[in-house]
């Protein structure tokens, strides 16, 4: 059984914002192989950071090569910027130069007849001091608690920076994850800020006044969160049941 990690370095000059992907490429069929463990990583500009992406448990390296692919906005094409035994370049090397940039996204991937890709790390290179996300959650309309079948409860987060942050429902000490949807991604005003929500839908039936709802919002630098900030709500008592 092969342990095999490849790091990746990158000079961030003129980036905003970039996404680094890995990708594994392989001769043999498999399934989730390739792996990047850290999804949100920060650093000072002039820092160096590093960048991991591993092989599975059981999967052999004899058949696979590792590729590293950029981004540089949500939605934009994906660039090959390295691959595993290639000689540096200016830019591009196993350890990442953070030197006049704001954000990256990095991905790992793998390469031969069929192509494996990790899930990606955004890297932030800071420009100012780190805010915590600023939490609540809006109250059910009364319309939803009179007319309709389901209750919405949206969690927004906001005022953060920078968007590195998760958003998870739990009922008691159970989290939700059916009904939840989230936005893909924070979206930045125009003082620079983030801001981000999540909607759950809840029966009115389990909407009681015993049943507490906990949107927690996490923010992270590396694989372990900063900052943790939970707002709850209770279900309401002798909302109607019926529907006309």
């Amino acid at each position: 059984m092969d342990s095999y990690t490849v790091y990746g370095q990158l000079d961030l000059s003129n980036f905003k914002s970039l996404f680094i992907y890995s990708r594994q490429k392989t001769c043999q069929t498999s399934a989730q192989i390739v792996l990047q463990s850290t999804r949100f990583m920060s650093a000072l500009p002039g820092d160096e950071v590093t960048l991991d992406c591993s092989m599975a448990a059981g999967v052999r390296m004899s058949s696979y090569i590792m590729y590293w692919y950029k981004q540089d906005h949500y939605g934009e094409p994906i660039q090959f910027i390295i691959k595993e035994n290639d000689r540096p370049t200016q830019k591009y090397e196993a350890i990442l130069n953070t030197n006049d940039n704001r954000f990256m996204h990095v991905h790992c991937d793998s390469s031969a007849s069929q192509a494996y890709f990790g899930n990606g790390t955004k890297l932030t290179v800071l420009d100012r001091d780190i805010a915590e996300p600023k939490v609540k959650i809006l109250q059910p309309s009364g319309i939803e608690t009179r007319c309709k079948k389901t209750i919405t409860l949206v969690c927004v987060a906001e005022n953060f920076y920078p968007d590195h942050v998760s958003i998870t429902w739990t009922l008691g000490d159970k989290e939700i994850k059916e009904n939840v949807a989230t936005d893909p991604y924070a979206t930045e005003d125009k003082k620079n800020f983030f801001r981000q929500t999540s909607r759950l839908k809840v029966s009115k039936k389990e909407f009681k006044p015993q049943n507490k709802y906990i949107c927690t919002v996490s923010m992270y630098n590396g694989t372990q969160p900063i900052f943790e900030i939970a707002k709850e709500i209770n279900g309401i008592e002798g909302i109607s049941l019926d529907v006309n």
